[in-house]
């Protein structure tokens, strides 16, 4: 981190209240640690060694996303969570150099805030920013809000309601999220916005700094090419004094992500260019249709200068998906029976130099079989997972009744869940069964942060004890448009079982899984 010029890290949190969980030993009545390690110690430990500043985030409380700034009780309690947490870092940390600051974990947006709630939310930032000046004069509170370009208020509004919050509210350090990487924004917006936030900081509270929160991250949450972050860097220059990155340590680390995108950004920092080279063409690409639902593709690998990072794969001449690794075969599934498609690859290194495509082969899907029953409708299933209270499965039948819903994910027949954790549903179809087809119905909304599962697995049995895989059906190729999408395992041959599994592997390492259906067919 210090070679590549951070000086600077925010533990975005040390607790979460609704779970009462911490990442360090606390001596908060009722909370318990569930890491191996005191993270906070660790942290500060090297911190100290190398320069680094470090910011203590509180708590997080997924009821904030429901709660939000409407329920002024659950917003005072919050508070006092929060008080009580850092009295406890306090005592634990105080002595060490790196302990710089404070980092407010609720992030505000512009999609459902109105003038009513701006009081409740001074309120919390007062009780919390007097108490921690109090605790720990000098260091500095951050906040990091973020917007949404397609609804809610309008950059103008966004500003006069951040006039209104600043002057009554004791924050040191806006850290303002660039929005690009979760399509919150295009970049060319985004003088636009942090334009508005400048101006809103200027006539409300001059002394606060306005920093970037650059998000290193795009669709997906895989790494952003280095070209494009730091062109999003560029364009906030003229506004902020300061930059965090969404996340060095989960996008852009050596040990966390391929190195290619650490060597690239360090090249940049060496030259002040990005490099420009692009990766030579695939050749040799062949594609075979496997069944009526995917064809699986190979090519022969590409070079560059640095290395390749990945490959995108284009279908009909649109961008079906991006790989992230240097594998010269892939699998695109859930496709439409009897169908001809044409396949291109192009590939991509860290910077986001793309090499021209391939030339173009075509594949045809042959004809679907129709598997008429479905012999899950009505029945009981348990799952390993509850669905979350703000939506959940009603009266327990929604994934058997054959209720289907569009794609807006607030319809009822959706149920979500908000986990990295690979969860499971367990069908019991009342008697064993030739089984011909296993599908289930799922939601893709990026926006939203709900997307599809990395893995959907199926597997069946007659006693509900062992149980026999059938197939797995990995996340398709699509665009990101919002959609709803069926991973289907089909023209089965000798499956029999009365117990029909589905395990659910997320994914991605944050955001909501949606179902609506299973159907088991013959």
């Amino acid at each position: 981190m210090k070679a590549a010029g951070l000086d600077q890290m925010v533990i975005q949190w040390t607790a979460d209240s609704k779970d009462q969980t911490t990442i360090y030993p606390s001596a908060l009545a009722g909370y318990t640690q569930d890491t191996h390690h005191d993270v906070v110690e660790r942290a500060l430990h090297a911190a100290d060694g190398s320069g680094v500043k470090i910011y203590l985030g509180l708590q997080i409380n997924n009821d904030w996303w429901t709660k939000y700034l409407n329920d002024a009780d659950w917003l005072r309690n919050e508070a006092s969570i929060a008080n009580l947490l850092a009295d406890d870092l306090t005592r634990r940390y105080r002595l060490h150099p790196s302990l710089a600051g404070w980092y407010l974990g609720f992030e505000v947006d512009n999609i459902e805030t109105a003038p009513a709630q701006w009081d409740n939310l001074i309120s919390f930032y007062r009780t919390v920013g007097q108490h921690l000046h109090k605790l720990t004069p000098g260091k500095p509170i951050i906040i990091s809000p973020f917007f949404e370009s397609r609804s809610g208020l309008s950059s103008a509004e966004w500003q006069t309601m951040w006039e209104y919050i600043l002057k009554r509210s004791p924050i040191d350090i806006m850290a303002l999220q660039d929005g690009v990487g979760a399509g919150h924004v295009t970049p060319t917006q985004l003088p636009e916005w942090f334009g508005a936030t400048r101006n809103a900081i200027h006539n409300a509270r001059p002394r606060m700094a306005l920093w970037a929160d650059t998000e290193t991250f795009k669709a997906g949450f895989v790494t952003m090419p280095i070209r494009s972050i730091v062109d999003d860097m560029c364009a906030v220059q003229p506004y902020v004094t300061g930059y965090l990155s969404f996340s060095f340590n989960h996008y852009l680390s050596p040990q966390q992500a391929n190195p290619l995108y650490y060597q690239t950004y360090m090249g940049y920092r060496a030259t002040g260019k990005v490099e420009s080279v692009s990766p030579t063409q695939p050749l040799n690409v062949s594609g075979v249709a496997v069944d009526s639902l995917t064809v699986q593709l190979t090519w022969t690998a590409s070079t560059d200068n640095l290395g390749v990072i990945g490959y995108r794969i284009l279908r009909d001449g649109t961008r079906a998906t991006t790989t992230h690794d240097v594998e010269t075969t892939y699998e695109d599934n859930g496709l439409t029976p009897g169908t001809t498609y044409s396949y291109q690859i192009e590939a991509l290194d860290a910077a986001g130099n793309a090499s021209v495509a391939s030339d173009p082969v075509t594949v045809t899907t042959p004809p679907p079989h129709l598997y008429p029953i479905n012999l899950a409708l009505g029945k009981q299933y348990s799952t390993t997972m509850p669905a979350d209270a703000s939506y959940p499965d009603s009266l327990g039948v929604e994934l058997t009744d054959g209720i289907l819903d569009s794609s807006n994910f607030a319809d009822p027949a959706w149920q979500g869940r908000a986990t990295t954790k690979t969860y499971s549903f367990t069908i019991d179809l009342g008697a064993t069964h030739d089984i011909k087809e296993i599908r289930s119905d799922w939601l893709q909304d990026e926006a939203s942060g709900i997307l599809l599962p990395k893995q959907v697995h199926c597997s069946v049995s007659t006693d509900n004890v062992i149980f026999k895989t059938v197939g797995t059906v990995k996340k398709p190729l699509l665009n990101d448009d919002t959609q709803a999408f069926w991973y289907t395992l089909t023209d089965l041959t000798g499956v029999k079982g009365r117990y029909v599994q589905v395990q659910v592997v997320p994914g991605s390492s944050a955001g909501w899984t949606f179902i609506d259906e299973i159907e088991v067919r013959q």
